[in-house]
């Protein structure tokens, strides 16, 4: 098998991924690397999301080093559901969107925001993760609110957003306008800090 050294640390790679990412290993544990070029825009972009994410309190896979002079991020390897394919057979628990709400609220104490589609985050043990490493600069318009929050709850733009993805999701689940506005207010009101 052919090992990758990071910052003085080899890594067996167990398989190459789409995108640049690979699936490594080291004493037994496994981790997901990023390949990047670390002197290109976007190279610089990624690690700042990398070492933004990692001080941020934002529940994400934790992250065990950022090489920026080879261009490497790894981090802890976590598997779950994504909240995409639990939304097209169930509603979340009301735990889960006061999880979604904290992690909203800690990116935006970093100044950063955070890509809320909900194929992004997976759930582990009831636990909400944050899989996606990009973030932003915090951007008001593009913050959970804002943008994104009715695609957590049974909307048109749910169902929508679940077709794009070629994800199956039985139309009769979308909930009437105003009982779905309603909700979201409740939640809302509820939970954002």
């Amino acid at each position: 098998m052919e090992t990758i050294k990071i910052k003085h640390r080899l890594f067996t790679v167990i398989q190459a991924l789409p995108d640049n990412f690979f699936l490594l290993e080291r004493k037994n544990k496994r981790y997901l690397a990023e390949k990047f070029d670390p002197h290109s825009i976007e190279g610089k972009e990624t690690s700042y999301a990398y070492s933004k994410l990692k001080y941020s309190g934002v529940s994400s896979p934790s992250i065990y080093l950022i090489d920026d002079r080879n261009g490497y991020a790894v981090r802890e390897y976590v598997e779950g559901e994504k909240v995409s394919e639990i939304l097209a057979r169930e509603d979340l628990s009301e735990n889960i969107i006061e999880q979604l709400f904290n992690n909203a609220y800690l990116a935006r104490n970093s100044q950063i925001t955070l890509n809320y589609e909900p194929d992004y985050w997976i759930i582990v043990n009831e636990k909400l993760i944050y899989t996606y490493p990009m973030v932003i600069k915090f951007n008001k318009q593009k913050d959970l609110v804002e943008k994104y929050i009715r695609l957590w709850f049974n909307t048109v733009e749910l169902r929508q957003y679940l077709s794009k993805l070629n994800i199956n999701f039985d139309k009769s689940r979308v909930k009437q306008e105003n009982l779905v506005n309603k909700e979201i207010v409740l939640m809302t009101c509820k939970y954002y800090k």
